[in-house]
């Protein structure tokens, strides 16, 4: 990877377009399309200098028919060291044990090893960070439906994004 080319633009639709011309018009990688508050995304390309430059310059063409882009930027001889930033964090793995002859004997205790902390940690972090996505209408949609407990009506009603969440 000598290059990388970033395009951030309005919309998951034109993040798509924007992947899709990019990828089509010169011999790039798309490293990662990370979705950012707001709605915006940034896509993000490597390969050569020339290629990423080609690249980034038919997704912008697209990405200004779309009328959403925010804005773009090509790296060009970019240090070993920034690999790091656009690496994706290790998902947890996950261990199982079963026996092949457990339908002709009984029953026998399997080894099942799990991080449910970690899991469970995780899974409050990806809601939290959901809903935090959303308007204030929609998360007070989502409070109305749900009955929550804490607040009533008349304070949903006012409540900020905060308290929502």
């Amino acid at each position: 990877m000598n290059a990388i080319g970033m395009i951030e633009v309005r919309g998951f639709l034109g993040a798509v377009s924007v992947s899709d011309a990019a990828l089509k018009s010169a011999d790039v990688t798309l490293l990662n399309a990370e979705i950012i508050k707001g709605g915006l995304t940034t896509v993000q390309l490597s390969g050569d200098v020339a290629a990423v430059n080609a690249a980034v310059d038919a997704g912008v063409v697209v990405a200004k028919a779309l009328n959403c882009l925010i804005s773009h930027h090509v790296i060009s001889r970019v240090d070993e060291q920034t690999h790091i930033l656009f690496q994706q964090p290790k998902t947890e793995e996950r261990v199982t044990e079963v026996t092949p002859d457990c339908l002709e004997e009984p029953a026998e205790p399997t080894k099942v090893e799990t991080k449910v902390e970690a899991t469970q940690i995780s899974e409050t972090n990806d809601r939290r960070a959901e809903l935090q996505a959303k308007r204030v209408a929609e998360l007070r949609k989502e409070a109305y439906k749900l009955n929550v407990k804490q607040l009533k009506p008349s304070e949903i009603k006012s409540a900020s994004k905060q308290a929502l969440v």
